[in-house]
């Protein structure tokens, strides 16, 4: 399971803030891809059928590229949500302060201040 290495080597801390910037780069693709998609619409003229045929496929391959930025986004986001949620030991209430203990098949961690064991 990815997350569980990551978070294992990098610490919690820093594997969210690099989910969340990884998501928000997504995001901003998306948006760059939808301004294209609007300039390229802008732009259409059917008199000119070469012309109107490709803006049509470059808006159509534009419009893909959005909607697969923003699914990535969407999944990113989710994941780093739930498992920020979970991050919090129960017994001590001590946030981001635990370490990987096993990967499969859920994320088992325990806590570096009262040795709880719970899985994320």
């Amino acid at each position: 399971m990815e997350p569980a290495r990551s978070i294992g080597k990098l610490g919690f801390k820093k594997w969210y803030e690099r989910q969340l910037l990884e998501a928000h780069a997504w995001l901003v693709s998306c948006l760059l891809c939808g301004f294209v998609v609007f300039a390229l619409l802008e732009g259409l003229d059917f008199a000119r059928a070469a012309e109107a045929v490709l803006r049509a496929v470059l808006m159509l391959a534009a419009s893909f590229v959005c909607w697969v930025s923003l699914q990535r986004y969407a999944a990113l986001m989710l994941r780093a949500w739930r498992l920020a949620q979970r991050s919090t030991c129960p017994s001590c209430g001590a946030y981001a302060a635990f370490r990987v203990i096993g990967e499969s098949p859920r994320i088992a961690v325990h806590c570096r201040k009262c040795d709880h064991e719970w899985i994320l």
